[in-house]
């Protein structure tokens, strides 16, 4: 979208030692489709978005610099329903066409506010900045302020951000029981269980609950917030609703897995489908690679132009040492996204793992073209670096190596390769340029 400035849900108590981010094609596709109408409806332009998954239980996401979108998966797990996800993302839009982010950088200046975007999500500063030594710039009681800050200047926007919100739901045609139903859920768990990071960063009043049931004053939204299974009678047509089903039923799976074999059966918002991908995946989790085949196979059987159930069995394949297996299906899924980089980066792994100097050549081939689109992806760096050593290109190895530790936060890392590659690549080429340039990236950024 348009400058994703604004912080999206942003999250002023997670836990500074956040355990991964999840790319995940499924996820990431889903997500974008969920976003371009509510965009399209605020005049933003949402072709440029990057979307990241953080592995968290929290209800929140948030915006930063960079277009980047950052949606937990506790969000998407916990929601009853993908109209809820909608509202959350509107209401945020509804912050961006306000230019709440502008006021925000004015009052905390841009620096603080990158740094305490950084200092929160903890290891993810790297990601946010490329500058390992961030988080020092803010003392705790300084750290203490620009969160106290950053609160009461988000708070007067609620308002305004939520009837921007309810505009964009409205003009994309979506409804709004969806974000009525996540702020009910909201105020139950911060009246019986704990704040949210949603609540302290979102004041939650029933003002707010009042102001959106008005709003959607002509939708049944008793009857629409009802949790429903979706029995599929059209398996090559899955609705949204059907999709995001499946995406949280993947989440579940890989992000509890041991729980799932024994809790899904009762699971009321999953369809017997759904519950075979979690399972399907809690098997895979749990070393029980046969199981979890043999309901990922039932899925294909059943939706066969489905590229990412051939997706999960081809990382279960390869992951389990098959790699002729897990390669004829990552070719199906290739053959279906033709254009997705991260499909492209996966079967990228699967020829490099293979070993042959044809397999390599093309995973080369691969890398490059996802590189277009997704050219700050570390695994694709470090694919790279592996392809070309394998291909007797040093040169270019280390140029990737560096790339690599660039994206990871490691400057000096990447210097060291630099210098490295300095040595047997000639002046005034493509590469020796390429060489120069991140090494100017790194220096100017070490002056800031």
């Amino acid at each position: 979208m348009k400058k994703f400035l604004i912080l999206l849900f942003f999250l002023l108590s997670i836990s500074s030692n956040l355990s991964a981010f999840i790319r995940d094609s499924e996820i990431e596709n889903l997500i974008k489709e969920i976003v371009r109408p509510i965009a399209i409806a605020a005049e933003q332009d949402s072709e440029k978005l990057k979307i990241f998954i953080i592995n968290d239980d929290q209800l929140n996401a948030f915006v930063t610099p960079g277009q980047k979108i950052f949606i937990f998966s506790g969000l998407i797990k916990k929601s009853n329903n993908v109209n809820a996800l909608e509202g959350v993302i509107a209401h945020e839009i509804g912050h961006i066409t306000g230019r709440h982010h502008v006021k925000i950088y004015e009052n905390l200046g841009k620096a603080r506010a990158i740094t305490l975007v950084g200092v929160i999500l903890g290891g993810a500063v790297q990601a946010l900045t490329k500058d390992p030594n961030a988080a020092a710039a803010i003392g705790g009681g300084a750290l203490t302020a620009s969160r106290r800050s950053f609160l009461s200047f988000s708070r007067v926007q609620e308002g305004s951000a939520d009837q921007a919100g309810f505009s964009f739901l409205k003009k994309s045609g979506k409804s709004l029981c969806g974000i009525i139903s996540f702020l009910e859920l909201l105020e139950e768990m911060q009246v019986y269980y704990q704040k949210t990071a949603y609540t302290q960063s979102h004041p939650l009043t029933r003002e707010r609950i009042r102001d959106a049931k008005n709003a959607a004053i002509n939708e049944d939204c008793e009857n629409i917030n009802k949790v429903k299974k979706l029995n599929n009678i059209r398996p090559n047509e899955l609705t949204t609703e059907e999709k995001y089903k499946f995406i949280q039923a993947k989440l579940i799976g890989f992000t509890e897995p041991e729980s799932v074999i024994d809790s899904i059966k009762n699971e009321t918002r999953f369809n017997d489908d759904q519950k075979k991908y979690a399972l399907a995946i809690a098997n895979y989790k749990l070393f029980n690679l046969d199981k979890g085949n043999s309901l990922i196979n039932q899925l294909i059987d059943k939706y066969p132009s489905n590229p990412y159930f051939y997706e999960l069995k081809a990382q279960m394949l390869r992951e389990n040492g098959l790699l002729k297996e897990s390669l004829n299906n990552y070719l199906i899924v290739n053959k279906l996204l033709p254009n997705d980089p991260l499909v492209q980066i996966e079967l990228a792994h699967t020829l490099i793992d293979l070993d042959t100097k044809k397999t390599t050549i093309k995973s080369i081939e691969l890398l490059s073209k996802a590189k277009q689109k997704d050219s700050e992806n570390n695994k694709l760096w470090y694919l790279l670096s592996v392809a070309h050593g394998k291909n007797s290109e040093m040169g270019k190895s280390r140029y990737a190596s560096a790339y690599s530790s660039y994206l990871k936060g490691d400057d000096n890392m990447a210097i060291s390769f630099i210098e490295r590659a300095k040595k047997i690549v000639k002046k005034n080429t493509t590469l020796w340029n390429n060489l120069i340039e991140l090494e100017k990236k790194i220096n100017s950024k070490k002056r800031k």
